[in-house]
């Protein structure tokens, strides 16, 4: 091998290594996790996507998006409700309430139950000194019973207060055979002066048959929601929602 395609084929590999060793659920234990690490587990990963309208259209990312909050832990927030890799790649569909205002809004999309996004959640709430690392491992010890697919925005106002019209207008799809899931449970969050701080669906693992109602072989899901008359829908690889452990969807 010449010494000019050595070189090549050096810069690739360590190209290669870079992007990896950029994906700390994949080479560390979230316990190693920094600041960095976990801002982009919440942020821009296969777990956590990003929607934004009006302003700079809705492709961009805006200077005023923050990712994922810890509303589940907040103690400022209630809860109250009935029965690409990279964050940055979402579908965006409709016109409606939302860009007529002409203002900029940032929708942050995230798989609220997997292991890595409730373990760098916890990651975040020890590295800011709101709990010890006995207590993270204790929260993090059971798995969720459903799938949840969290919405948070500045202002969700538009998506209304009633959990039972949010189940209506809202699914996952699959992308093998287009079935559509529906939300056993949607969840209102709410923050100060009783806004709406973060809204949770919850989808069933299982059929009631038992099978298993996101196969190990699917390619894809598409979440879909109605905020008022405008669709927010976005889509979530299966087989890259993987961490250490394996599998975590």
């Amino acid at each position: 091998m010449s010494k000019k395609l050595a070189g090549v084929f050096a810069v690739v590999l360590f190209a290669a290594f870079a992007v990896y060793a950029s994906d700390a659920w994949k080479d560390k234990d979230y316990q190693s996790w920094d600041a960095k690490d976990v801002d982009k587990i919440l942020k821009d990963s296969p777990w956590s996507k990003h929607i934004q309208f009006g302003g700079g259209g809705a492709e961009g990312m805006g200077s005023t998006w923050t990712g994922v909050g810890d509303a589940a832990h907040n103690d400022s927030v209630s809860g109250s409700g009935g029965g690409g890799g990279g964050g940055r790649t979402t579908g965006v569909g409709g016109t409606g309430a939302m860009q007529g205002a002409g203002q900029q809004m940032d929708f942050t999309i995230c798989w609220y139950s997997s292991r890595t996004v409730r373990e760098a959640l916890a990651r975040k709430r020890e590295l800011g000194g709101g709990t010890t690392s006995e207590d993270v491992k204790k929260g993090l010890s059971s798995e969720l019973p459903t799938y949840q697919v969290l919405v948070q925005s500045r202002n969700l106002g538009m998506f209304g207060n009633d959990p039972e019209v949010l189940k209506a207008h809202s699914y996952l799809m699959l992308k093998s055979s287009k079935e559509k899931l529906t939300p056993q449970n949607v969840v209102i969050q709410k923050g100060q002066n009783e806004k709406v701080a973060a809204i949770i669906y919850e989808f069933a693992k299982k059929s009631a048959s038992g099978e298993p109602t996101i196969g190990a072989s699917e390619k894809g899901v598409e979440f879909y929601a109605e905020a008022g008359k405008t669709p927010l829908k976005t889509s979530f690889e299966i087989p890259k929602m993987a961490d250490k452990q394996g599998a975590d969807y």
